[in-house]
């Protein structure tokens, strides 16, 4: 149990019934039979009587009760399984034994066998069924089993039995603590104060309860009766301890935690003081008593997690992990140790592992602060503000007084983050005015050239005609006069038929100069028109700024090892790098079948070129896979025998996005996945409430980011039957035309997939870009 989620008690169940020993003596003037029946007041002289009795009298009537004394002789010595074939032997020989029943239902519950023990107290009740010690038994048994309900339901029946029944106050009292029904819990503890006055657990629990409350002076005073009731109880110490580190008194809280390792050392006492010492920053000090307590109890989940969280503040991630990660082994419930991993891994720079880690706290405990507000931070690490500032709101909006020793601080973080967060959106809302205003601007400008342009080229076009116009009609007039000059030379006397000659070599020549002429113009006209036309492309063109440093990583997943190989893939990134390199990409990695380790590192060799480009793209082909709204691309030695698995085996989009996220003007992401998907068919599903898409799921990527899916989200694209996909074609014929800006090139790609699978498949982009035009060709 923990308090404030820090200060660690032990159960403190009231145990189900006394052990029991049912021999009626037989001869009263032996000594052994007198042994036997009060083994378990002298375990060391009371086993081998009653061995000497069974040895003797193996077919006595009263052999079950020798077998059942003997066997809570061996319980009090700690010989578990010896006493539990006692117990069984003893039901072989009566197998209406309610004693017998009980005791071996006692020991599988201290040894661990809750199963077994409640099948042993089952078989009680029904010998007796208005025994309140059987229900409070059975109820402990279920708690530990952590069925809450059904051990109150249990205890309920035995306070209805039997209603001064102090035990099964306490223990419903406990089972509704866990439930964290801290008002219920306390009013429980009071009625177990009422009838146990004397007893310092009920004040111990209450004050446990208290301090649940974020009641500090009332824990205080509760802890403070305790110690009145049993001035040597070093637990009702550690926790008033505990109670005054949470009101800032260290000094109190240390002599508190000293005083109750001098009066008994446990490893709670030990991970008390060690969180007083951290506040205090004495990290070095805080560790070595978490060591203390792992000495002393090598299984406590609660001192390697707060080691771990400690380690973790004195900035030593790895071994903070080592020490996370036992914990959790140990207690995979936990949802403090997941809570602290998270922590760590957030420390570590792995935000991906660290929302898994507050995903998992948070299922198991919907209510936890410190979840949220560590959530959020992660989220921000990955770009993810809208889900941070959903997460910090949630943090804030929960009430800080249950783990007041987490909560509030995280609170505190949460407030901190959201208002950095609204100073961010307002700045970059002005930003985003500005980008509006320049790209105004820029249309304007843009239009105005073209319509300059335009007008020139009409104006200089008009003036050609009119100046081969006006020459044609000159050249035609002194054609004519000198042809008119040449007849009247002529000679009178064949006048007429060197008239009628004439007459016809005019007409030819006439028409074939005309016609010569008009060729010349004609090609004079278009060569002009065709140099206005270049000359106001020209002008355009110089508009349009150069595209920098471009970079890209291009990946082609065919020859996966677990399922079947797809053919197109790596043909279709061999062309699209080849591409790349055309259109003038100063660096294009290409990639083909890389595993998960490969493909992380590609992904932190192309982050690195990245950090100096103006454009970074990501090209991939192969499987994708949607989980719970999360993007995957699946590496070619991925198994997903589970769903649970994709986190460790696959790649989510979000790490591909965060590659790009250092380029200056343009960020890219192209992929052609989402074809059927042969893992979907066998994967396990051990969380109903993660869903498997069908593709991929929609995104929101941040400004001056493109991401182009081959099939929009829930559709799933076709691998094609060519040399390449239908979207990758339609992509290679389009990324080299000249002045393409790239929404229309992308809107260009959509039309040609649609048409070539007769629309089974809408390629659709995600994102948006700054007012700047981008081109992958500019001329």
């Amino acid at each position: 149990m923990v308090v404030g989620r820090h200060i660690i008690l032990s159960l403190g169940l009231m145990l189900a019934t006394q052990l029991l020993g049912s021999l009626s003596p037989v001869r009263a003037a032996d000594s052994d039979v007198d042994l036997c029946n009060h083994s378990l007041n002298d375990p060391d002289a009371g086993i081998p009587a009653c061995t000497r009795l069974i040895d003797s009298e193996r077919d006595d009537p009263n052999a079950p009760g020798l077998y059942n004394n003997r066997g809570v002789a061996k319980v009090r010595k700690g010989d578990l399984d010896s006493a539990i074939k006692d117990f069984t032997s003893a039901l072989d020989r009566n197998p209406n034994s309610i004693d017998a029943y009980k005791n071996r239902g006692l020991a599988r519950q201290i040894e661990g066998d809750y199963d077994g023990a409640i099948a042993d107290y089952n078989q009680a009740i029904r010998l007796d069924g208005k025994s309140p010690d059987l229900f409070n038994a059975r109820g402990t048994a279920l708690l530990n089993k952590e069925e809450y309900d059904r051990a109150i339901a249990d205890y309920d029946k035995a306070i209805r039995l039997n209603a001064r029944f102090a035990k099964a106050f306490y223990n419903r009292g406990q089972a509704l603590y866990l439930k964290r029904q801290f008002v219920r819990a306390i009013a429980d503890f009071d009625q177990f104060i009422s009838l146990a006055p004397n007893d310092p657990k009920g004040y111990i629990q209450r004050a446990d309860a208290r301090l649940a409350k974020a009641d500090v002076d009332g824990a205080i005073r509760d802890y403070d009766a305790a110690i009145r009731v049993d001035g040597a109880n070093g637990e009702a110490y550690s926790h008033r301890g505990e109670a005054r580190r949470l009101q800032g008194d260290l000094e109190k809280s240390l002599a508190d935690q000293n005083k109750a390792i001098e009066l008994n050392a446990t490893a709670e006492a030990y991970v008390n003081r060690a969180l007083a010492l951290a506040d205090q920053g004495k990290l070095d000090l805080a560790i070595a008593d978490c060591d203390e307590a792992i000495l002393l109890r090598p299984k406590y989940d609660l001192a390697y997690a707060n080691r771990g969280r400690l380690r973790r503040q004195s900035g030593d991630i790895a071994a903070a992990l080592t020490d996370l990660n036992k914990a959790t082994a140990l207690n995979p419930r936990s949802a403090i140790a997941l809570d602290f991993r998270g922590d760590a891994y957030l420390a570590g720079d792995d935000a991906n592992h660290a929302i898994a880690d507050f995903n998992e706290a948070l299922r198991i405990q919907p209510d936890f602060v410190a979840a949220y507000a560590g959530r959020g931070q992660a989220y921000e690490k990955t770009g993810a503000d809208a889900k941070a500032k959903t997460d910090y709101e949630k943090a804030i909006s929960l009430p800080g007084e249950a783990d007041v020793a987490l909560a509030r601080p995280a609170q505190q973080l949460a407030r901190a983050r959201l208002a950095a967060l609204a100073e961010a959106e307002a700045t970059h809302a002005k930003m985003a005015a500005g980008v509006a205003v320049t790209e105004a601007t820029n249309a304007r400008a843009k239009a105005e050239a073209d319509a300059r342009a335009k007008a020139d080229a009409e104006k200089e076009a008009a003036a050609i005609e009119a100046r081969v116009k006006a020459e044609v009609e000159a050249r035609t007039k002194a054609a004519a006069d000198a042809f008119k000059a040449r007849l009247e030379t002529q000679a009178a006397a064949d006048a007429r038929a060197r008239a009628d000659a004439d007459a016809k070599a005019k007409s030819e020549f006439e028409a074939r100069a005309k016609a010569e002429f008009e060729a010349r113009v004609k090609a004079e006209v278009e060569a002009r028109a065709k140099a206005v036309v270049e000359a106001a492309q020209a002008k355009s063109a110089a508009l349009i700024p150069p595209p920098g440093n471009r970079v890209a990583l291009v990946i082609g997943n065919s020859n996966y090892r677990e399922v079947a190989t797809l053919p197109n893939p790596e043909r279709d990134a061999e062309a699209v790098a080849a591409a790349f390199r055309k259109i003038g990409f100063q660096t294009v990695f290409a990639e083909r079948d890389l595993t998960r380790e490969k493909f992380l590192a590609a992904l932190r060799a192309f982050e690195d070129k990245a950090e100096n480009a103006d454009w970074a793209v990501v090209y991939y082909a192969g499987h994708g896979i949607e989980i719970g709204g999360v993007n995957y691309l699946i590496p070619v030695d991925a198994k997903l025998r589970a769903d649970r698995d994709v986190q460790d085996e696959a790649i989510t989009l979000d790490r591909v996005l965060l590659a790009t996220e250092r380029a200056k003007k343009l960020r890219l992401v192209i992929l052609d996945a989402c074809r059927n998907n042969p893992f979907l068919a066998r994967m396990q599903r051990t969380m109903a409430s993660r869903s498997i898409g069908r593709g991929f799921a929609r995104v929101e990527p941040e400004g001056g980011t493109l991401v182009a899916y081959s099939a929009r989200d829930g559709q799933v694209a076709q691998d094609g039957d060519g040399a390449h996909s239908p979207f990758t074609q339609a992509l290679l014929r389009n990324i080299v035309r000249p002045q393409l800006e790239i929404n229309m090139l992308f809107r260009q790609v959509r039309d040609e997939v649609r048409a070539a699978t007769n629309d089974r498949q809408e390629p659709f982009t995600y994102g948006s870009l700054p007012g700047e035009s981008f081109y992958f060709v500019a001329k």
